[in-house]
């Protein structure tokens, strides 16, 4: 059901590199330093979401013990430390290829630092699968949707011909912005009741990347 797409945009984080568990457990260990109750992995995906700030006060960060800024300098030291121990998802690498050999052009759009995802891709061996990577210049997290416009500037990408596949409600509303369709994989970040629940009827929920190239379900018809 890619066949009305020319282009694909992908999320980084949670969508291709499955990094879930060494968030869960870097943010656990925030938690316990400030006697904080720690996160299950179910009780993380209902959490999280963005403004990182906000999925920060939902799971009972004290902003008064430590900032934000300091915070999130500390998460980052320990994710940048630890990333590398983390696998892409196991139909990433088929995934990518198939699509490829569809001919549409894959390019990636991250809340994450630019610099350190380009140094990612190499790692893994996948960064010739992408035309293009668009991300921040800093490590806040912040909105994609501004950078999105960039890329279907820079690129002259049509959102008519373009679905943005991400594994959080955050990739929905970048989409919504950007004018194009959404797939959301729910093997990231957040839980499959969210992503189902809090999206439109068009929008399809899928429950691992292979659906990508053996057939897509409707979200309505999908079940947990």
């Amino acid at each position: 059901m890619l066949q009305k797409y020319k282009s694909i945009i992908w999320d980084w984080n949670g969508t291709l590199l499955n990094d879930v568990d060494i968030c869960l457990e870097i943010i656990n260990q925030l938690l316990n330093q400030q006697n904080k109750p720690q996160l299950t992995k179910k009780s993380y995906k209902s959490a999280f979401g963005f403004p990182i700030m906000d999925y920060y006060r939902r799971i009972g960060v004290d902003f008064e013990k430590e900032s934000f800024e300091e915070l999130t300098l500390k998460f980052m030291g320990s994710y940048t430390q630890q990333v590398k121990k983390c696998a892409l998802h196991q139909e990433t690498l088929s995934v990518l290829s198939a699509l490829r050999q569809k001919g549409l052009d894959q390019f990636i759009l991250t809340a994450a630092h630019k610099d350190n995802v380009l140094e990612l891709l190499e790692h893994y061996d996948i960064l010739h699968y992408f035309k293009a990577v668009e991300g921040l210049d800093n490590f806040r997290a912040e909105s994609k949707i501004q950078r999105g416009h960039h890329l279907i500037q820079d690129y002259e990408i049509n959102p008519k011909t373009t679905v943005l596949i991400g594994d959080t409600l955050h990739d929905y509303d970048v989409a919504q912005a950007l004018n194009m369709d959404a797939i959301l994989v729910a093997d990231g970040h957040q839980s499959w009741e969210r992503l189902n629940q809090e999206t439109d009827d068009n929008t399809l929920v899928i429950k691992s990347l292979l659906h990508l190239i053996i057939g897509l379900t409707p979200k309505n018809r999908d079940s947990q």
